[in-house]
C-alpha cells in the first residue's frame, strides 16, 4: 500500500533533514612541510670529499657475509651513508703515493639530521660484529676473510675509527658526522697502519667550513 502523496513528501523531507544532520565535513590532513637540506646544501656534497678523489669508483667491496656485518665493511652504496636517507651523495677513490687505496663517500641530509645518533649507530654496528669473522667479495670476484681489530679512539666525538684485516689485505676506516653531513672513508693496503684519522679530521674541517659558510 502506497502512502498518500502528502505523506510521501513529508517522509522525504524528514529523511533529508536526518541525512543532512548526520553528515559532517571530513578535514583533509595538511602535508607536513619537508625539512630543508641545510646548512650544507645538496649541491655542495662534492665539496665534502678530498680534492684528491677521482671521479670514478675503484675496486669496491660489493658483498659481505654475514650480511649483519655489512654496515661497517660494504663500499658500494655504504650503509653508513645510505641508510641515513641522504638528500645527495657523492664519492670516488684515489691512491696514495705509497699505494694505499682510499675510497670516500659523502652524504648530505636534511636540517633535522642527528649526527650524534648516526655516530652512535655506527659504533653499535661495529661492536655487534666485533668477534664475528666476515667474508668480503670485491668487484673482481676476489674474496677476503676479515676480522675486526680492537677499537681505537679517535679523540673526537664526531669521528669513529675501526680496522679489519685478512692474511693478504687490511683496511683502516673512519666515519665522520657533523651538522647535516657525513663522510665514510676506507683505506686499504697489504697491512694496516695508514693514517686514516688525519683524513677524517680533514673531512670534519670541510664539513665545519661549509656549515659555517652557508649558515
Amino acid at each position: 500500500m502506497r502512502p498518500p502523496p502528502a505523506t510521501a513528501s513529508a517522509i522525504a523531507l524528514l529523511l533529508g533533514f536526518v541525512l543532512t544532520g548526520c553528515s559532517r565535513e571530513v578535514e583533509t590532513p595538511q602535508p607536513r612541510a619537508e625539512q630543508p637540506v641545510a646548512p650544507i646544501t645538496a649541491l655542495q656534497v662534492e665539496d665534502l670529499l678530498s680534492s684528491k678523489v677521482q671521479d670514478r669508483d675503484g675496486n669496491l667491496f660489493i658483498t659481505v657475509e654475514p650480511q649483519e656485518c655489512s654496515d661497517h665493511a660494504l663500499e658500494v652504496d655504504p650503509p653508513l651513508i645510505f641508510n641515513l636517507k641522504p638528500a645527495a651523495t657523492d664519492g670516488g677513490h684515489w691512491v696514495s703515493d705509497d699505494g694505499v687505496v682510499i675510497d670516500e663517500t659523502a652524504g648530505v641530509y636534511r636540517a633535522n639530521f642527528d649526527s650524534t645518533r648516526a655516530l652512535g649507530e655506527t659504533e653499535r654496528a661495529i661492536e655487534s660484529c666485533r668477534d664475528v669473522p666476515f667474508t668480503i667479495t670485491d668487484m673482481r670476484g676476489r674474496e677476503y676473510h676479515f676480522t675486526l681489530l680492537p677499537q681505537v679512539s679517535s679523540g673526537s666525538p664526531d669521528i669513529v675509527l675501526w680496522s679489519f684485516h685478512a692474511p693478504d689485505w687490511a683496511c683502516d676506516n673512519a666515519f665522520v658526522a657533523a651538522h647535516n653531513a657525513a663522510v665514510r672513508i676506507s683505506t686499504c693496503a697489504r697491512t694496516n697502519g695508514y693514517d686514516v684519522l688525519s683524513l677524517a679530521q680533514d673531512a670534519l674541517q670541510r664539513i665545519d667550513k661549509l656549515a659555517n659558510t652557508t649558515a
